[in-house]
């Protein structure tokens, strides 16, 4: 029992022990993390005295949290060893101003169960303190002798330097750190420099800049008009092919007749058997008075056909669609309209004029600013960025509408004027400006009206 005591009586007596001493409280103090510091705690103490394992807590608000293990790189407190470990050392808070060789007996009846399982009888349990007493820190060794008590003041020295490190290392983490060095009188170069640069601050916010906004954009045609089907039908054929030039009077779409052909043949069977049970008729009435009533009727029926027949050679003639002027014919693919039933009413195409070009864009309700008829605005083309071009404002909306991405928007038709490598269907973004307001208020615009959403005034 006294072997153990002996040696480590005679290492401490050794003039080299308080040189140990030395090299790890320096050790310590270059620690740059919190993570670090823990580390050394539980690894280089091992040069001062004896021990099997070591754990390291922080304590925060009374409460410890396994933060190292000697031999161990990281470590879990969600295990069962780290949960039952933390509960044990809160158990131990309010004994380690008594003593600091603690056993199973001064643990709760409800954690003495897993001690043997982890600890041998008894440990050496040591604080961490701060500058001010607070505890900070709490050091478990796990050792197969206990120590003499001639090693505790040492060890206590040890770790105040430890405790004092932590400290200082938190207080360098601490969110109004900045503030602290503001009003701080003694620091004043520091000081110096932050009024400096707020003031640089505070003078870069309130710099003028122009309200803009970019919106995606795209080159339509500001005279088209949209070609409808007057009947309902199924489409047999597109005469007019996508983007191809088109004159005034030229078929564009074929509806399938087959069932209207069949009704006017039809029509005009009937219409030949009324002409000729009318003649018939009025040779009839030649013969008898009785057979005139006949003969009116008989008109009746015929005039009822030729209406039939008229009204469908009209309807016939509706199911070839022609273009109205001259003009391009614009719409997606021909396959996705052939044998496609539609109504009456029913927009099929576009005849636009190529001539009057002008650009489209959507400006989304969250980005919006004040937008005015014939402010410019700056096209940037996808198929062109190295060229911007100029459009002036000709209407923007009131009312916001769905756009083409599925969010509410304002939309913006803007005139181009003449240019030559421009074609239809062309994508880009437009810059839209606004008006003039300072920078604070430009960068925080946005989130100044999520917060007043947020708080509801």
């Amino acid at each position: 029992m006294n072997a153990p005591q002996t040696t480590a009586q005679a290492t401490l007596a050794q003039p080299s022990a308080w040189t140990v001493l030395e090299q790890l409280a320096t050790k310590a103090r270059a620690a740059d993390t919190e993570q670090a510091l823990l580390f050394a705690v539980a690894n280089d103490t091992r040069a001062l005295l004896p021990y099997r394992t070591a754990l390291v807590f922080t304590v925060h608000h009374q409460e410890p949290m396994l933060g190292c293990a000697s031999g161990l790189t990281s470590v879990d407190r969600r295990s069962a060893f780290g949960s039952w470990a933390e509960h044990a050392v809160r158990a131990f808070l309010p004994l380690l101003a008594q003593r600091q060789r603690l056993s199973v007996q001064d643990l709760p009846e409800d954690l003495r169960g897993p001690w043997q399982e982890y600890w041998p009888t008894s440990v050496q349990v040591h604080p961490m303190p701060g500058s001010g007493g607070e505890l900070l820190g709490v050091v478990v060794y796990v050792t197969d002798q206990p120590w003499p008590e001639v090693t505790l003041p040492m060890l206590n020295a040890l770790h105040q330097i430890h405790g004092v490190c932590l400290q200082n290392l938190r207080a360098q983490k601490k969110p109004f750190d900045f503030f602290r060095k503001l009003v701080d009188g003694r620091d004043l170069k520091t000081r110096k420099v932050l009024l400096r640069s707020l003031a640089a601050l505070v003078v870069a916010m309130l710099l003028p800049i122009r309200q803009f906004v970019i919106a995606p954009a795209e080159i339509i045609s500001l005279d088209s008009i949209a070609v409808t089907s007057p009947v309902e039908g199924i489409v047999a054929e597109l005469a007019a092919k996508p983007n191809q030039p088109v004159k005034k009077g030229d078929v564009l779409i074929r509806l399938d007749d087959t069932a209207v052909r069949n009704r006017l043949e039809s029509a005009r069977q009937g219409l030949e058997v009324s002409r000729a049970e009318f003649l018939a008729g009025a040779h009839r009435a030649f013969v008898s008075n009785d057979k005139t009533a006949e003969a009116g009727v008989l008109r009746g029926r015929i005039n009822e056909r030729l209406a039939e027949v008229a009204f469908l050679q009209d309807q016939l003639k509706m199911f070839e669609i022609r273009a109205v002027r001259d003009g391009i014919a614009v719409y997606g693919q021909e396959n996705d309209w052939i044998g496609k039933p539609i109504s009456a009413g029913q927009r099929i195409m576009e005849l636009t004029d190529s001539t009057q070009l002008g650009v489209n864009a959507w400006v989304p309700v969250a980005d919006a600013i004040n937008m005015s008829a014939g402010q410019d605005i700056h096209v940037l083309l996808y198929a062109d960025p190295l060229n911007p071009m100029t459009a002036r404002v000709e209407q923007a909306s009131y009312q916001a509408t769905k756009s083409p991405d599925g969010v509410a928007a304002y939309r913006v038709r803007a005139v181009l004027p003449p240019q030559d490598d421009v074609r239809l269907g062309l994508r880009g973004s437009a810059k839209i400006n606004g008006e003039w307001v300072v920078l604070g208020y430009f960068i925080f615009r946005r989130p100044l009206g999520v917060l007043r959403l947020w708080l509801g005034v």
